[in-house]
C-alpha cells in the first residue's frame, strides 16, 4: 500500500545539511521499501546574468560546465551513499531555478515525500541568503521532511520516526499535517503527541483543547497510542520545546 515514504526525492546541493538529508532518506527507504530519486539542478543563470552586468565579455560555455560537472560530482557521492546502505536510488541533473525543477520532478515522479537539507537561518542572514528549502516548503503540494546538521538519528533497531509530535489548529495544513500522520505505517507510528499552543484567554485556550480532542480521538480510533496537551509560549518554539521533552524523532 503506498504511504508517505513509498517514493522519496531528495533535493541536493554541496552543503552539509544536504548530506545528512540524503542519509535520512535513505534510511526512510530502507525501512519502508521505499524508492529513492535524488536530484540537482544547476542554477548557472543567475551567474551568468552577474557576468552581462558587469560588462565583461566572457566565454560562458566552461563556466557553464564546470558547474555541470560539479553537479553530477555531488550526485555520484549521494548514489554511493545510497548504495552502501543497500538502495539502489535513482538520479535526476537538472538545470533551472532549484525549487521549481524538484517540485516538477517530484510531480512528475508522482513522490510521496521531498526530503531537503536546511540551514535554519534567522533574520537578515535569511533574508538575503534565500532559501530553495523554503520555496519548496511554500509550493509543494506532498509533505516535505526538513533535515538539519546534527538531527538526532534513531539508534538500534529503532526505526527513524517512533515518537512524533503534531502541531495543530483549526487550520487546513493542519488537518493535513493529521491526516499524513494517521496514513504513516503503524511500524512508525508507537506514540503521537498532539500539541495546540493556546493564547492566555479562555476561548482560545477552549479551542486549542477541542482541536487537541478530536485529533487524539480520531488517532485513537485507528490503533494509534496518542496523547494531546495545550500550552502556551511562542507556538514554533513551544513545540520544538515539547518535542525535546518528548524525546520525539519528528515534529
Amino acid at each position: 500500500m503506498r504511504n508517505v515514504f513509498s517514493r522519496l526525492l531528495v533535493g541536493i546541493d554541496d552543503s552539509a545539511a544536504s548530506e545528512e538529508a540524503v542519509a535520512f532518506a535513505t534510511r526512510l527507504a530502507c525501512e519502508n521499501g521505499g524508492q529513492l530519486i535524488l536530484c540537482h539542478s544547476v542554477n548557472w543563470f543567475p551567474l551568468l546574468s552577474q557576468i552581462a552586468a558587469s560588462g565583461a565579455i566572457v566565454d560562458s560555455s566552461p563556466i557553464v560546465d564546470d558547474l555541470k560537472r560539479e553537479g553530477e560530482a555531488l550526485l555520484d557521492r549521494a548514489m554511493a551513499s545510497a548504495k552502501r546502505h543497500g538502495v539502489d536510488a535513482q538520479r535526476r541533473g537538472l538545470e533551472g531555478e532549484p525549487a521549481q525543477r524538484i517540485l516538477e520532478v517530484a510531480a512528475e515522479a508522482k513522490c510521496s515525500l521531498i526530503v531537503m537539507g536546511t540551514h535554519g537561518r534567522k533574520g537578515l542572514e535569511h533574508l538575503f541568503a534565500g532559501s530553495t528549502t523554503e520555496a519548496v516548503l511554500r509550493e509543494s503540494t506532498i509533505p516535505v521532511l526538513t533535515v538539519r546538521v546534527g538531527t538526532k538519528r534513531a539508534e538500534g533497531m529503532r526505526r527513524c520516526f517512533e515518537r512524533m509530535v503534531v502541531g495543530v489548529d483549526e487550520s487546513e495544513p493542519s488537518s493535513a499535517a493529521i491526516q499524513t500522520v494517521l496514513k504513516l505505517p503503524h511500524e512508525n507510528l508507537r506514540q503521537v503527541f498532539f500539541y495546540s499552543v493556546a493564547g492566555t484567554d479562555d476561548d482560545s485556550r477552549e479551542q486549542a483543547e477541542r482541536v487537541v480532542g478530536k485529533a487524539t480521538a480520531l488517532a485513537r480510533t485507528r490503533g494509534i497510542s496518542a496523547e494531546g496537551c495545550v500550552i502556551g509560549g511562542i507556538p514554533g518554539e513551544a513545540l520544538i520545546a515539547a518535542a525535546q521533552q518528548r524525546d520525539a524523532d519528528l515534529i
